[in-house]
């Protein structure tokens, strides 16, 4: 499952990266933070709508503000690893809804990583 979710954060990671065209302004960065980690930390309320793709968008707009706004680093970091979390838990859930658990372990068991 790690693999997967990997893969899956990756490849939507690459799609968002090739897009993005210029840095972020220190002020679109600080702005966008304090947005989307407020919309991470309302109990999904204000995720119901935003896609996995977009969360894979935020991550990478963050990890840009990491280098465009050093003295918020943590901030930016603390911010994709909500948005990581969201990832994981639709990861899982997917996982889950479709009974792939056991397929997981079994295959883990067997050294399939």
């Amino acid at each position: 499952m790690r693999i997967a979710f990997t893969v899956l954060i990756l490849a939507t990671a690459l799609a968002f990266a090739q897009q993005i065209e210029h840095a972020p302004t220190v002020a679109e960065c600080q702005a966008d933070q304090r947005l989307w980690l407020s919309r991470l930390e309302d109990n999904n309320d204000k995720l119901k709508d935003i896609t996995t793709v977009t969360l894979a968008h935020w991550s990478s707009e963050m990890r840009s503000c990491e280098a465009v706004d050093p003295p918020n680093f943590q901030r930016y970091y603390n911010t994709r690893a909500e948005v990581t979390a969201e990832q994981y838990i639709r990861l899982s859930d997917f996982v889950d809804r479709h009974n792939l658990s056991g397929k997981f372990v079994e295959e883990d068991a067997a050294g399939q990583r």
